[in-house]
């Protein structure tokens, strides 16, 4: 029998207009999908419902990927085995970047099942073209440490890192710590590097701030329980 495909669905944070966000081919074949692969099925099916899924939500099968659990990854992918596509879902974003979903991806892949990325938004992507740093060498690091001292040595090593080899640093934080990270790196980062704040990118009410930090403590912005994208650049002026 010929295996289905995995398709790894993107998705945004808050754009109410589908066509405005996914490509038309994308639309498609997710309109096409019976299976779902997703951390919680209620916000799945809040997010087709947003994208005009074509489908009544009674028709279509969602299993939940538990996180915090080991997973049995192969029955998660059975659709697949059985010859459907199947649908891989994030919470927000793209699946397998800063997302549990890695794990279903590489289980895909060991018996030959097709993983297909679908076209749309990458919140960290999106992030790095409107922030003006180095778009040609930049690292991901996901979270940083919670504690604050780790937090202030980690930002600095980082600094240090971005200055030496002239890389654009990335990393997220969850919402309700965002403030605690912004205030962080304002009072332990060089006046002269330069800090980009990424905030509801794809929503409507999207913010990209992007300014040294000595320019930054001047402003009043607020990311507080926002999703937000942190950049920082200390390395040689981009031209």
């Amino acid at each position: 029998m010929k295996r289905g495909k995995l398709l790894l669905v993107p998705v945004g944070i808050g754009a109410t207009n589908a066509s405005a966000m996914l490509p038309t081919d994308t639309l498609k074949q997710i309109n096409a999908l019976d299976y779902f692969i997703a951390e919680r099925a209620k916000t799945a099916r809040a997010y087709l419902k947003s994208i005009g899924f074509v489908k009544a939500m009674a028709s279509v099968q969602i299993a939940e990927l538990n996180k915090h659990e080991s997973e049995d990854y192969n029955a998660l992918l059975d659709p697949c085995t059985n010859g459907f596509n199947c649908g891989l879902l994030s919470e927000a974003g793209v699946p397998g970047v800063a997302d549990p979903g890695g794990g279903v991806i590489a289980a895909a892949h060991a018996p030959g099942i097709e993983v297909v990325p679908l076209i749309g938004p990458s919140s960290i992507l999106l992030a790095l073209m409107a922030a003006g740093m180095n778009g040609q060498r930049f690292s991901f690091h996901g979270y940083l440490p919670k504690e604050s001292g780790e937090l202030i040595k980690e930002l600095k090593r980082l600094e240090a890192e971005s200055m030496q080899h002239n890389v654009t640093q990335i990393f997220i934080e969850p919402p309700f710590r965002n403030e605690k990270l912004k205030d962080k790196m304002l009072q332990s980062l060089n006046k002269n590097t330069r800090i980009c704040l990424a905030t509801n990118l794809t929503a409507p009410d999207q913010s990209i701030v992007s300014k040294t930090v000595v320019e930054m403590k001047k402003i009043k912005i607020s990311i507080d329980r926002k999703p937000t994208v942190f950049l920082m650049y200390a390395g040689k002026t981009v031209k």
